[in-house]
């Protein structure tokens, strides 16, 4: 039986996604217009809404499956998988 690893939550919750905007890495805060300091206060829109996108899908890696509106189970951060399931464009039947 597996038991999900008991991690920290990061300050914010968007940081388990890479900022599209300034180009922040997973796991560290978005910085200024030239990459030289980072914001203390808060993390971009665009990274917040790349978040909420990638929240609103189940988790495709096998050993995950975390479901929607729940966090990844093995790693604090997104899966690369369920981040681009998020960008992936869907379509719908009439």
């Amino acid at each position: 039986m597996t038991h999900p690893i008991r991690r920290r939550p990061y300050r914010f919750a968007a940081m388990a996604v890479r900022c599209t905007w300034c180009k922040a890495p997973v796991g560290e805060l978005c910085r200024n217009q030239r990459g030289t300091v980072a914001r203390r206060a808060y993390v971009h829109d665009d990274r917040i809404t790349d978040w909420g996108r990638a929240m609103s899908t189940q988790c495709p890696e096998r050993i995950c499956q975390a479901a929607v509106g729940h966090l990844c189970t093995i790693t604090p951060d997104v899966h690369q998988a369920r981040a681009l399931a998020a960008q992936a464009p869907t379509t719908t039947t009439p």
